[in-house]
């Protein structure tokens, strides 16, 4: 079997390119009518979309992160889940990131790309809410939270996780890839 180099998850763009999208859709909390993010300059994969469209009965769908985005002059590929809710679930969180990583593996075997070839992150992105004593309430402190996310980059399923609101989203984001986002 031939090693493909890091150009080739470009194979997975041109192959999904009908699920191509942008951070404005993928972050949309369609319950509450709010975008998390605002950028359409930025594309990305409706992996949400995909997993819909792989299984059209969601008695049987697996749960899936909302985006891929491929950096290729780092071959970071992120795994981006948007949330806006008042305490985002633990187990639906972790069951997004396990089960959408390896839906996603099966894809990149199915295309013949080797995974060792790049960097995984899963970015938890969700809306700051203020007061500070309001996120308290709201569960949303990445020390006590999202910790439990941790045991995941252990043991190498994941090699990083951030869990951070969209404001330093954007700023990492602009830090890790030199792209702009206007979330």
């Amino acid at each position: 079997m031939t090693v493909l180099t890091m150009a080739d998850f470009n194979l997975f763009y041109r192959e999904y390119n009908s699920f191509i999208s942008t951070f404005k859709k993928t972050s949309f909390d369609s319950e509450n009518n709010f975008h998390l993010c605002k950028d359409t300059s930025v594309e990305v994969i409706d992996f949400d979309a995909i997993i819909e469209n792989m299984y059209p009965d969601s008695n049987h769908r697996p749960k899936s992160f909302d985006s891929i985005y491929f950096d290729e002059t780092k071959n970071h590929v992120y795994l981006i889940e948007f949330k806006n809710q008042k305490k985002p679930d633990k187990q639906e969180i972790e069951k997004k990131l396990i089960d959408g990583k390896r839906e996603l593996e099966v894809l990149l075997n199915r295309l013949s790309i080797s995974k060792n070839s790049y960097e995984f992150i899963f970015c938890l992105v969700y809306n700051k809410f203020t007061p500070k004593e309001e996120r308290y309430k709201r569960g949303l402190f990445k020390s006590t939270t999202f910790e439990f996310l941790n045991k995941h980059k252990e043991t190498f399923f994941i090699n990083d996780i951030y869990t951070e609101d969209v404001s330093f989203f954007t700023t990492q984001f602009k830090k890790k890839t030199a792209k702009d986002l206007q979330c």
